[in-house]
């Protein structure tokens, strides 16, 4: 797996590719937990090269969802694939992390309240 961090003026987007997995997950939270301590108010995960994820990253997902409320920050997702985005759905993760399409209407949405 592999994870680029861009920091925009009202986001800051982590560009993931390869797959998620137990077994690199703490990448994945130390890239999160760096953005977050770095100010983030808005993170998005793009997902558009990510090929797969397995439980524990849906799991770790829906933490950094609360996380992310607590701290009255928002969390989102970009341009999953289509294997991905069903395994998300099976686990119901659309309804907490909103997921947008383009990069512009995701950056543009810090304004809307996190629904998770």
């Amino acid at each position: 797996m592999e994870i680029k961090t861009r920091v925009l003026p009202n986001a800051t987007i982590l560009d993931l590719a390869g797959d998620l997995t137990y077994a690199n997950r703490v990448s994945l939270k130390t890239a999160v937990e760096s953005a977050r301590q770095a100010g983030c108010r808005h993170l998005i995960l793009n997902m558009e090269q990510v090929r797969f994820l397995d439980s524990s990253v849906l799991g770790m997902l829906a933490l950094f969802c609360q996380s992310f409320r607590h701290s009255k920050s928002k969390l989102s997702l970009l341009r999953p694939q289509a294997y991905v985005r069903e395994i998300m759905s099976l686990a119901s993760i659309q309804k907490m992390i909103p997921l947008y399409e383009s990069e512009q209407e995701a950056v543009a949405s810090v304004a809307v309240p996190s629904t998770c």
